[in-house]
C-alpha cells in the first residue's frame, strides 16, 4: 500500500525500538528468532550455564482490542500531517461499534499494531532496563537471572498493559527456565547445559500437523488433490521446519505418500 509505504513506514521507523521485529524491512520471524537465540546465548555466557529464566507474554485479542482514541493520539505524537491524520482517523474509525479494534489483514493496522505497544516496549528496556527483549507483534520474551525479578517484571507489564493502553495479558503469559524451552513463534527454543539451542515445531503445532498431513494423504490418495498441491504444501512444510528435527520427518512423510502413489498408478496400468 502506498500509504504504508510512503508515510507510515518512514515517520514509524524512526519510533520504533530495534527489537520490535514484525512487518519491517529486513526483519521478521527469522531476525526475531536470531535475536532469541543471540540473548539465550548471551546470559548463558554471563550467567555460566543455562539456569536462567524467561517470561513469555502474549496479549489477549490484541488486533480487537486496540482503543481508537490511545492510538489516534499515539500516531499524533510522530509527527503526521494534519491531512494524514485526517486519513488514518476514517481508517481506524471505520470499524465504528465500541471505539475498539483494527481488522486483521489490513497493512495500515499492522502498523498501528506495531506502535500501539511501543509504550510497553520503551518500558522494557529503558524503564525495566531488560537488555534481552525481542517482541514479535502481541508476541514478547524476556530473559532475566532470577525468577523473582521476571514476576515483577510481569506485574508491572501487566499494570502499563490495563492503565495506558486498556490491553490485559492472556493465559498464555509464563514465566520459565530457559533449559525447559520458550514456545516462542510456533517453535520451541531450548538452551543444552552445552549453550547450544535446540530448535523444534511446538508439540501442539505437530500435532496439527500430523492431522493435516493424515488429510493430505486421504484427498491425494482419493485423487481430489493433484502433484502441484502436494509440492506446494511440502514447500509450506519445509520452509516452516527450517533448522528444526521435524524437517527430515515432514519430508519424508510426503515424499512417501507421493511413492505410492505412483506404485497405485502403476499397478492400475498393467
Amino acid at each position: 500500500m502506498c500509504f504504508c509505504k510512503n508515510v507510515l513506514e518512514p515517520k514509524m521507523e524512526q519510533r520504533l525500538i530495534y527489537d520490535n521485529a514484525a512487518s519491517r524491512k529486513k526483519k521478521g520471524t527469522d531476525f526475531a528468532v536470531h535475536r532469541l537465540h543471540g540473548f539465550m546465548q548471551k546470559l548463558y555466557i554471563n550467567t555460566g550455564g543455562n539456569n536462567f529464566y524467561f517470561l513469555k507474554c502474549d496479549i489477549s485479542k490484541y488486533f480487537q482490542s486496540i482503543d481508537h482514541n490511545i492510538l489516534i493520539a499515539k500516531l499524533r505524537k510522530c509527527g503526521f500531517s494534519e491531512d494524514e491524520m485526517w486519513f488514518m482517523e476514517i481508517v481506524i474509525r471505520s470499524r465504528g461499534g465500541d471505539a475498539k479494534g483494527v481488522p486483521l489483514g489490513n497493512q495500515t493496522s499492522q502498523w498501528f499494531a506495531l506502535l500501539y505497544l511501543d509504550e510497553v516496549d520503551r518500558f522494557i528496556k529503558e524503564k525495566l532496563r531488560v537488555a534481552c527483549y525481542v517482541r514479535y507483534m502481541d508476541d514478547f520474551v524476556l530473559l532475566g537471572d532470577t525468577k523473582e525479578s521476571l514476576q515483577m517484571h510481569r506485574d508491572e507489564i501487566e499494570n502499563t498493559c490495563s492503565q495506558k493502553l486498556q490491553l490485559k495479558l492472556n493465559t498464555k503469559t509464563q514465566i520459565g527456565m530457559v533449559k525447559n524451552g520458550i514456545d516462542f513463534l510456533g517453535y520451541n527454543h531450548k538452551l543444552t547445559a552445552s549453550g547450544k539451542i535446540v530448535r523444534s515445531i511446538r508439540a501442539s503445532a505437530r500435532e496439527r500437523q500430523k492431522r493435516y498431513l493424515k488429510a493430505i494423504a486421504y484427498y491425494y490418495m482419493a485423487g481430489v488433490i493433484d502433484d502441484d498441491y502436494v509440492a506446494a504444501r511440502q514447500a509450506a512444510f519445509l520452509a516452516h521446519s527450517k533448522g528444526t528435527k521435524d524437517r527430515k520427518f515432514l519430508n519424508n512423510r510426503l515424499n512417501s505418500l507421493k511413492r505410492a502413489k505412483r506404485l497405485t498408478k502403476n499397478d492400475l496400468s498393467h
